[in-house]
């Protein structure tokens, strides 16, 4: 059961993780002008952006070491189990249909699209979190990491809530 769970945790980071790196790797190479996909962005901004797409990325690492190293997954329950997995394939999920949606919608500017992609970036916002509230809910006493991993969550939530729905987002419309 320990080895299961550990395997489908981290099969569900590998795989759908990189999908999310190919789908950039890919856009960016794609893109006729990559620039486009910030939209109206400050470029002064943009380097603050990025540093905090790697804060939230060291912090993505954190809580997931969290989970696999301290809390481990084998003391979760079925259904925690499940909903931990839910989040992260949803956060994965939506995140690898970013790229491809915002080149699709500079492609073709239907509406539809720039909704689809808002949505992508609401649903991982959303399903971020909900898995800050899931590290919160999963207090380990005395746990340095398990405090990293809130800070991390946070600014993981910051990221994608903040910077990328919404940020973002208002500077693509």
């Amino acid at each position: 059961m320990i080895k299961n769970r550990n395997i489908i945790f981290l099969l569900v980071n590998f795989l759908l993780g990189s999908t999310v790196i190919f789908s950039y790797i890919w856009g960016l190479q794609y893109a006729s002008d990559p620039d486009q996909l910030w939209g109206d962005m400050n470029s002064n901004h943009i380097p603050y952006i990025v540093f905090s797409m790697l804060l939230g990325a060291i912090g993505y690492m954190t809580f997931s070491y969290f989970f696999l190293f301290i809390k481990k997954l084998s003391n979760l329950d079925t259904k925690n189990f499940k909903k931990l997995i839910s989040l992260y394939v949803s956060i994965l999920f939506f995140s690898s249909l970013w790229m491809p949606l915002s080149i699709l919608y500079l492609e073709n500017n239907n509406k539809i699209i720039l909704l689809l992609v808002l949505l992508v970036l609401y649903v991982v916002a959303f399903s971020s979190l909900l898995l800050l509230k899931f590290i919160i809910e999963n207090k380990q006493n005395n746990s340095l990491t398990w405090k990293f991993s809130v800070i991390g969550g946070i600014q993981f939530v910051f990221h994608t809530l903040i910077i990328d729905a919404v940020y973002w987002g208002w500077n693509f419309i």
